[in-house]
């Protein structure tokens, strides 16, 4: 059993010995659960599960900066007067090995503003990305590397 679902199920545990389903004594069972979990961890093998959860956090924030600034530069090309853009298509390869990861991953890069996921090869390594500006492919390139790929391998595999 992960630890999240064995922390949950204490946590209910502790809700039917209260008797009382607030929030407040769910949010107590949950750190009793963790405080117990954390004391009884060598003898439970899955240690990984809550270090995802810092995982997971550190992908959003990751994703929600990089959504930010690329709205920031697709905004600055949109009010310029002369507009000075080459689009075209890279090749990025991957390192993200499961399906999730990847899906993950070209979703993100779909998702921020001035990119698009065009396709997957057939070995699932490389996405081929349309950009708005490929005046840096290599910058680009290490841009998603950075500050998508690597937080995404991180929540996911």
């Amino acid at each position: 059993m992960p630890l999240a679902t064995l922390a949950l199920s204490i946590s209910v545990i502790w809700l039917l010995l209260k008797g009382d389903g607030s929030p407040g004594n769910f949010f107590v069972g949950l750190i009793l659960a963790m405080i117990l979990i954390y004391f009884l961890r060598r003898t439970y093998h899955q240690e990984r599960s809550f270090r995802r959860v810092g995982d997971i956090a550190h992908f959003l924030i990751n994703f929600t900066r990089e959504l930010i600034v690329a709205n920031i530069q697709v905004l600055k090309i949109a009010l310029s007067p002369r507009i000075n853009i080459r689009p075209g298509i890279i090749a990025f390869k991957t390192e993200c090995k499961t399906p999730l990861g990847i899906t993950l991953l070209a979703n993100s890069i779909t998702l921020t503003p001035g990119t698009l996921s065009v396709d997957i090869s057939e070995d699932q390594t490389t996405i081929f990305i349309h950009t708005l500006d490929i005046e840096n492919p290599d910058q680009v390139r290490d841009g998603i590397r950075r500050g998508l790929e690597e937080p995404v391998k991180g929540a996911c595999e």
